[in-house]
């Protein structure tokens, strides 16, 4: 059978679909090395070669980061992309009538009604926290399309969050080798020695009450 001409204009790919989706962000952990591997001389000792480490995890967590946030903003470009390109294909959306006059009217006064004297008010049971929010199908394309963002805005936060949690935890292991304490570490320090300060202060406040409590005695006796 006699295959049909496709024009180049039928064949180029729709700008959203020159960006590929956002499945996974595992090809971030990829980053340009800042130092020549053959040109730099091997560490003279364990200590050299643990700073050496420390170096490389901060300027790799910056550029690793870097590479997320990119990903981020292109999958937020392709989603937009695509959302202007159907709705120039379907035409332009349906204005849905709003409100009726009536209905605001009930609505306000249902707001500015004065509370029941006794009635609690307070929710007894709290939804359920639902970290990304679904898209229900009838939803229309604008909805959809702020929707989608918003998900990719929550997971995006989500992911640099836990990767900063994940590098912090990475870093305060090599610290303790070199023998620096970490964040967490100087943080229980801190509140060891504000214990046993206060603890300091309690004794010594006791022994002059106790002193004073023994002189007031002393006073007393006959």
């Amino acid at each position: 059978m006699p295959q049909s001409a496709q024009t180049p204009a039928a064949m180029e790919l729709k700008a959203s679909e020159k960006i590929p989706p956002l499945n996974s962000i595992c090809s971030s952990i990829f980053v340009p090395l800042r130092d020549d591997l053959l040109a730099t001389e091997p560490p003279r000792d364990r200590i050299e070669r643990l700073k050496r480490i420390l170096q490389s995890i901060d300027y790799q967590r910056e550029d690793i980061k870097e590479n997320l946030l990119y990903m981020f903003e292109r999958e937020k470009t392709r989603v937009v992309l695509r959302a202007a390109e159907m709705e120039q294909e379907q035409g332009p959306p349906k204005i849905k009538p709003g409100l009726a006059p009536a209905e605001v009217d009930d609505i306000i006064a249902n707001m500015e009604a004065p509370a029941h004297p006794g009635k609690d008010y307070n929710l007894q049971n709290l939804p359920e926290w639902a970290p990304f929010t679904p898209i229900p199908p009838t939803a229309s394309l604008r909805e959809r399309t702020v929707m989608e963002l918003l998900n990719m805005v929550e997971r995006a936060l989500l992911d640099l969050h836990g990767f900063e949690k994940v590098m912090a935890g990475i870093k305060n292991q090599y610290l303790e080798q070199v023998g620096v304490p970490g964040p967490q570490c100087r943080r229980k320090s801190s509140a060891t020695r504000q214990a046993q300060r206060r603890a300091g202060r309690n004794v010594a406040t006791g022994g002059k009450r106790r002193w004073s409590a023994n002189l007031k005695s002393s006073h007393m006796l006959p």
